[in-house]
This record gives structure tokens, sequence and C-alpha cells, in this order.
């Protein structure tokens, strides 16, 4: 029993090593550095349209795709919760729609914006890149 034992702990200790060899590719992580952060994020209320006019800068946008607006907010911000959005454009700016996030017994909160570029590339056909390093918030009272 010793010597089966001993036979295949040596087994696994080979399996671990030519798994943890650096034969292997590297992961995205070279290609992440690569990746910039947008700028500058600004969010605005519109308190007679219920919207919030969340703006941005990218001074290099090569390979970019489009960008994600996370938002949170104070009200379930103790849940860790983030909604992300992509913008589906290069455009630095999205209006979001506090009505379809918020339900309507929320009358007051503070929401939290940040953004995060969407690269793609020969080998990775999407990679989001880091996001915004300080988000913006704006204030919603509706009442």
């Amino acid at each position: 029993m010793k010597k089966l034992i001993l036979f295949l702990t040596s087994i696994l200790l080979v399996y671990c090593a030519i798994g943890c060899s650096k034969d292997h590719k590297e992961p995205t992580f070279s290609i992440y550095n690569i990746a910039k952060k947008p700028m500058n994020v600004v969010a605005s209320y519109d308190k007679g349209n219920d919207d919030v006019l969340v703006t941005w800068t990218m001074n290099e946008t090569n390979s970019i795709i489009g960008y994600y607006l996370s938002v949170s907010d104070s009200s379930n911000f103790d849940t860790g919760m983030v909604n992300s959005y992509p913008t589906n454009t290069l455009e630095k700016n999205y209006m979001f729609n506090v009505t379809s996030y918020l339900s309507a017994d929320i009358d007051s909160t503070i929401l939290y914006f940040t953004v995060s570029a969407i690269y793609t590339n020969q080998s990775t056909n999407r990679l989001i890149g880091p996001r915004a390093d300080v988000p913006d918030s704006a204030s919603i009272k509706r009442n």
C-alpha cells in the first residue's frame, strides 16, 4: 500500500510540474497593459427628463470598439450591485435613463458612474479595459 501511495504521489508531482511549466501561452494580461483608461468622467442629471448624461475623454482610441458604462446607486450600494451598459458606439457620452434603472418608489439616491473601453484585436475578440480611476456621481432627487 505504501508503494502504491508513493508511486501515485510521484505521478501527481510530475503532472503538477508539467502543468506549472512556463511553456504555456501567457494570459491576456500582456494585452491588458496596452489598454488605456477613460478619463474625466462627468455625470450631469437632467431632472426634467429623468436622465443622466455621462461624458468622458479618451485620447487614444486605437482598437476601441465601444465603451461600458457601469452604474451603481446608494440604495443598493451595500450589496455591491453594479450594472454595466455597452454603448455600442465610439461616442464618448451616454444618456442614462434613470426611470428604467430605479424603481418608482425611490425618490432620491446617488448614482455612481464609471467607464471602461472595449478593445478588440487579433488575439482577443473583446477585451474590457481598466475602468476610469475616479467615478463620478449624480445626485438624483425626483420630488
